[in-house]
């Protein structure tokens, strides 16, 4: 029994001059991060930096030349991969003309190369053009009881009734000739124009109202009437011509307007 007690101490006790073994730590402790060198298979805790049994450098738990290796690849992707990113933000030099215009060529977008069309000149007033066509028409039948006017006033024994229904005809159409020549105000062009056709057609209907103010029975004061009558419609060669004038412009044909007779 004291055999087996000595052996048991003599087991269990190191002696002073015994080589210590690789460097060992609990690695069942609580929260113990502990991988293994690749070279010896030794544990080896987290962020040593040498393994303590074959004494080989390590980074992040590997070989220091394979982890040296692993970091130079990706140092270079890194240098390649910021290359082609500034490369393509380098503007063109402004010396290379043509650089510059491949350059725009590829950056502009296509609907903003397409020239833009010249300005349409913008066509006179449907309703003007009408207007104006409408007073051709009254001014020839303007021209007509003109000729009819003077033809009553050269018989000395026409009647004065004859020449109270020249002037009342001649009345209606300054009336409606005056309406026509308003609806030209709208065409800008025309300006010179309307304004000849308004006052003459006014001439007309202010001297027509005067005359038929005056009693059948006075025969002299309707041949008076007529007379000035008859001086006011010698402008209508005028205000024809101005409306061929401005009808030109816009390649209308105006029918004819018989000249009056004095």
């Amino acid at each position: 029994m004291t055999v087996n007690l000595l052996q048991r101490k003599k087991r269990g006790s190191a002696t002073p001059d015994a080589k210590p073994t690789k460097t060992s730590f609990a690695i069942g402790e609580n929260e113990a991060r502990v991988s293994y060198c690749p070279s010896c298979g030794t544990p080896v805790s987290e962020g040593t930096w040498r393994c303590p049994g074959c004494g080989g450098k390590l980074i992040l738990g590997v070989p220091f030349k394979r982890g040296a290796a692993v970091l130079a690849v990706g140092f270079a992707l890194g240098i390649l991969t910021g290359g082609v990113v500034a490369a393509s933000a380098i503007s063109v030099p402004r010396g290379d003309s043509a650089a510059q215009e491949a350059a725009v060529a590829t950056s502009v977008p296509l609907a903003t190369a397409i020239p833009t069309a010249p300005p349409v000149a913008i066509a006179a007033p449907q309703a003007a053009v009408t207007a104006l066509s409408g007073t051709a028409l009254v001014n020839g039948r303007i021209a007509a009881e003109s000729a009819a006017l003077a033809s009553t006033l050269a018989d000395s024994k026409a009647p004065t009734i004859d020449i109270a229904r020249a002037l009342r005809s001649l009345s209606a159409d300054a009336t409606q000739g005056i309406d026509l020549a308003a609806r030209l105000a709208p065409w800008t062009e025309a300006d010179a124009a309307r304004d000849q056709l308004d006052h003459f057609y006014r001439t007309v209907s202010s001297t027509a109202t005067l005359a038929l103010r005056v009693s059948l029975n006075d025969g002299p004061g309707y041949r008076r009437s007529a007379t000035e009558m008859m001086r006011v419609l010698s402008g209508l060669a005028a205000v024809d011509a101005a409306s061929r004038t401005l009808a030109a412009t816009v390649d209308l044909q105006l029918p004819p307007v018989l000249p009056a007779e004095h």
